[in-house]
């Protein structure tokens, strides 16, 4: 999912106006009650009218789970709905990295409290009095331990390439209790260090003797069990048998005073509460938050004076990609995604998808980091040219199939229609959980027995944002080493690529990244539309705090309930 490209989370706060690994598991709650009425005949557009708002009804008065009794709100427990990756939700709660990104999307100190970089090594000074859960003191042996663990995993399940901490490091020395020392490989990757240890979460001892030594694949804190396994503020406490729930308690020996701000908290996943239940939970007071709202129910939640609404934007983002690696796809040639690319009005799907929530990009960066680049026009004169310069026609029309996850229909119906009218014949092919659009779209899903150039797909239509200071890992998925590899190799994005991996500052990253973003650019190699909000909708008993750009960032134990 969602800075080095550090700037600040774009936010603004609504109030008062109205409305891989993750948990899954058929939901406990009751189904939607539904109504029926018999209509006189009546002419097609009145039908039309009382249509649209029986749908409005059925939605807002009798969603699943409407039958349920609502109580009064807990005064200290939190309810977070959370669609973006519950098990990430709960981890970023249980375990901590050395360092840590706050809800501005800044680096800051977490177990590490300073540090101080050289050109060999970087020395990390630990916080002292943190213990893990299970009551083993947290040091720099710990550390050390945790390195060698993520070492031996990402030997058998690579990392993806921009959050590999061994692209930097050669080795952790523990130099006392308290001082790690990490040193840098040759012509390694430092300018990536402040994000790698933002990925590198730190374990207990009980949490290896779970998984047999074994670190959480993906450098992610992917938690799936209830256990002593972190410092962070909360501790798992349980873990429904289907996944779908998770109970979590304030960690009485958290080092950080005051903290978290709730003694309990809930995770519900989707198998626990789907989208449209979510909402109805929000407007009946079971739920505190929801992480995943879009800019299509805003309307819908108006009137709901208790209901408040963030809506802020990740660092960058990838929308519609090309699978140039498909035996045989015309996308192979520039004129035709180019011609695709002038297809297109941006603007126009900016108002009908997003309803003016997002921000527009020229490529992967937002227009005031893309170095003067433009958006793509909407020139559907120039894209026949380039069609008919590549062998397209009415006689011959070019043909592509699209793949998308369920939440993009809108985007791809509206896709397709911008395309199809200028001649394109399109197949929508919808994946209807996360599980198979991930096993469609994602590398590392695919093995040499399922390589990615066997899918059908040639666009795929994704919502891919990233939040943690950095949008290396975007560019990654240009480069033939690493990311998803949806393009042939091109030496020249190689090329780029290494030399922002190699830079030795965030600024100097920043600048090749930009571009590498000039040469991608040229090249059509994807469809880029703009950068999708995040929409957090919340009671308004916690609308007074201030929230990450990222779901799975989520600083859960920042968190206060208004009294």
């Amino acid at each position: 999912m969602r800075r080095d490209f550090a700037h600040r989370t774009c936010s603004r706060n609504i109030s008062g106006t109205g409305p891989g690994m993750s948990f899954l598991q058929a939901s406990p709650w009751p189904c939607a009650r539904t109504t029926s009425r018999t209509f006189s005949r009546m002419t097609s557009r009145i039908w039309r009218y009382i249509a649209r708002w029986l749908v409005a009804l059925v939605f807002f008065a009798f969603p699943a789970g409407a039958t349920e009794h609502v109580g009064a709100a807990p005064d200290d427990t939190l309810r977070v709905i959370t669609h973006i990756a519950a098990s990430w939700v709960v981890g970023n709660s249980v375990v901590e990295p050395l360092v840590g990104v706050d809800n501005e999307n800044q680096f800051v100190p977490r177990l590490a409290e300073r540090w101080e970089i050289t050109d060999t090594h970087m020395d990390l000074h630990l916080r002292q009095g943190v213990v893990f859960h299970d009551g083993t003191p947290f040091d720099s042996h710990a550390v050390r331990r945790n390195w060698e663990r993520y070492v031996e995993t990402a030997a058998q399940v690579t990392p993806y390439f921009t959050l590999d901490l061994r692209r930097a490091v050669q080795d952790v020395e523990a130099v006392n209790d308290f001082l790690v020392r990490m040193h840098f490989k040759p012509n390694g990757f430092v300018g990536q260090m402040m994000v790698y240890l933002r990925a590198f979460y730190i374990y207990s001892p009980s949490f290896f003797e779970h998984t047999a030594g074994r670190y959480p694949p993906g450098n992610q804190a992917n938690i799936l069990q209830a256990g002593p396994w972190g410092t962070g503020p909360y501790v798992v406490r349980d873990v429904s048998s289907n996944g779908a729930v998770t109970t979590l308690e304030r960690n009485p020996d958290y080092w950080r005073p005051g903290f978290p701000r709730t003694s309990h908290l809930f995770i519900y996943s989707p198998r626990a509460v789907d989208s449209q239940s979510a909402y109805q939970w929000l407007i009946d007071g079971k739920a505190d938050l929801f992480d995943a709202g879009t800019p299509s129910m805003l309307p819908l939640l108006r009137g709901h004076a208790h209901l408040n609404r963030v809506i802020t934007h990740p660092t960058s983002h990838l929308t519609t990609l090309f699978n140039t690696r498909k035996p045989g796809t015309p996308l192979r040639d520039i004129r035709v995604r180019q011609a695709l690319n002038y297809l297109v009005d941006r603007h126009t799907l900016l108002r009908y998808v997003s309803r003016d929530t997002a921000r527009m990009v020229a490529f992967i960066l937002p227009l005031d980091q893309a170095k003067g680049l433009q958006p793509y026009p909407f020139d559907p004169q120039a894209a026949q040219e380039l069609l008919r310069a590549a062998g397209f026609g009415p006689d011959n029309p070019l043909s592509l199939i699209i793949g998308y996850f369920m939440s993009e229909e809108r985007l791809a119906r509206a896709i397709s229609a911008m395309l199809q009218a200028g001649g394109v014949e399109v197949e929508l092919v919808r994946y209807d959980t996360r599980q198979e659009y991930y096993q469609r779209i994602k590398n590392y899903t695919h093995g040499p027995d399922n390589p990615i150039k066997a899918e059908r797909w040639d666009l795929s239509i994704v919502q891919s944002g990233l939040y943690t200071n950095t949008v290396t890992t975007h560019f990654e998925a240009f480069f033939s080493e690493g990311g998803n590899r949806w393009i042939e190799i091109d030496q020249r994005a190689d090329e780029l690529f290494l030399r922002a991996m190699r830079a030795r500052t965030p600024k100097e990253v920043h600048d090749a990244l930009a571009n590498m973003e000039i040469y991608l650019h040229k090249q059509h190699y994807s469809m880029p539309l703009f950068i999708w909000p995040s929409i957090f909708i919340m009671n308004q008993r916690i609308a007074r705090n201030t929230f990450s750009g990222s779901g799975y960032l989520l600083n859960l134990g920042e968190i206060a309930i208004a009294p």
